[in-house]
C-alpha cells in the first residue's frame, strides 16, 4: 500500500483515552479508537508494533490488534476495535473504589505478563538494553557510577520472561471494566524488575523531578500515583516475607534501574528545558541512592 492510499481520519474534538511515549489514543466511535503516532515514528515501526501485539495476544495477553492503518494529517495512525473503550485516568478519578480496583486489576495484569516464558529472539532483551544505556550516558555519570551500575545490571537474572517494558495507566485502557494494553512496541523480555523500574519511574520518579509535568501526563494527583506504585509493589512483591533490609536492597536496585533509563531517555529528548531538568534531578537522585 503506498503513502497515497491510505484512509485520512480526523480527531478533532475526539477523546483522549490513551497517551504513551509514542503516540496519543483517540476514541474516535463508540467501538473504535486510534492511536496517532509522532512524526518520527517511521511505518515500519508502527507494522511492527501491530505484529507484536498480535504475537502477545496469541501468548494470551489482553491487548487490541489493529485492523487498518490511516494518516491523520501527516501523522500514521492505527486503528483498533474496541467496544466502550474509556481512558485509566478518566476511570480512576471517578472513584476511589475504581483506584483500587484499577491497582488491583493492573497487577494481575503484570503477573499474567511474567508468567509467559518467550522461546524466540525477535524481541528486545532488556538487560542488554540497560548495559547499552550505560555507555550512552558514561559521560554523565561519570565512570565509578557507571561501574556500580553496571554490576548492579548484570547481577539481575537471566530471563526469558515476558515484559511489557513500558508498563504504566497511559499505556492501559479500560474496556468494559477490564484492562486492555494498547501500546505494544516495548515488547520485550528479561526479568521482571524491569517492569518495577517503568512502573517506578512513572508513579514516583518522574513525579519526583517535576510533579507539575507529572500530573499533566498522568492525569492524577502525585499523591494517588505514588499510592499507585506502593500499593502495587506490595502486590507484586514474590516474597512478601522479605526483611526490610532486603525490600531496601530490591526498591534500590529498582530506582538505580529506572533513573538509568530515564537519563537515557532524557539524553535524546527534543526539549532542552525539559532535558536539563531530568538529567539534572535524574543525576542527583542516582548519586544519593549509590552513597546509601
Amino acid at each position: 500500500m503506498s503513502r497515497e492510499e491510505f484512509r485520512q481520519i480526523r480527531v478533532d474534538g475526539c477523546e483522549i483515552v490513551g497517551r504513551g511515549a509514542h503516540g496519543i489514543v483517540y476514541k474516535i466511535a463508540p467501538d473504535e479508537v486510534v492511536k496517532v503516532y509522532r512524526e518520527d515514528v517511521p511505518l515500519e515501526r508502527i507494522k511492527a508494533e501491530k505484529n507484536r501485539a498480535r504475537r502477545a495476544l496469541i501468548l494470551g495477553v489482553p491487548t487490541a490488534i489493529s485492523f487498518d492503518i490511516v494518516k491523520v494529517g501527516n501523522l500514521y495512525g492505527a486503528v483498533y476495535e474496541l467496544l466502550d473503550a474509556e481512558s485509566t485516568e478518566k476511570y480512576i478519578n471517578s472513584s476511589r473504589d475504581h483506584l483500587e480496583r484499577f491497582i488491583e486489576m493492573s497487577t494481575e495484569l503484570l503477573k499474567v505478563i511474567h508468567a509467559i516464558d518467550v522461546s524466540t529472539d525477535d524481541l528486545a532483551d532488556m538487560k542488554a538494553d540497560h548495559l547499552k544505556w550505560i555507555g550512552n550516558v558514561a559521560d554523565l555519570i561519570g565512570a565509578d557510577a557507571a561501574e556500580e551500575i553496571r554490576d548492579t545490571v548484570l547481577e539481575v537474572p537471566d530471563s526469558r520472561k515476558l515484559l511489557h517494558g513500558d508498563f504504566h495507566m497511559k499505556n492501559i485502557i479500560i474496556c468494559r471494566g477490564e484492562p486492555m494494553l494498547i501500546d505494544m512496541d516495548t515488547l520485550s523480555f528479561g526479568d521482571p524488575v524491569f517492569d518495577l523500574a517503568t512502573m517506578s519511574n512513572s508513579y514516583r520518579i518522574f513525579p519526583r523531578m517535576n510533579p507539575e509535568a507529572a500530573t499533566v501526563h498522568l492525569g492524577i494527583s502525585v499523591e494517588d500515583a505514588a499510592y499507585i506504585w506502593e500499593r502495587s509493589l506490595a502486590l507484586l512483591r514474590p516474597d512478601p516475607d522479605l526483611s526490610g533490609q532486603e525490600k531496601a536492597e530490591a526498591d534500590r536496585k529498582i530506582q538505580i534501574l529506572g533513573i538509568l533509563r530515564i537519563l537515557d531517555f532524557a539524553r535524546r529528548g527534543s526539549d532542552p528545558v525539559l532535558r536539563e531538568l531530568i538529567i539534572r534531578k535524574g543525576l542527583d537522585d542516582l548519586h544519593e541512592i549509590l552513597q546509601h
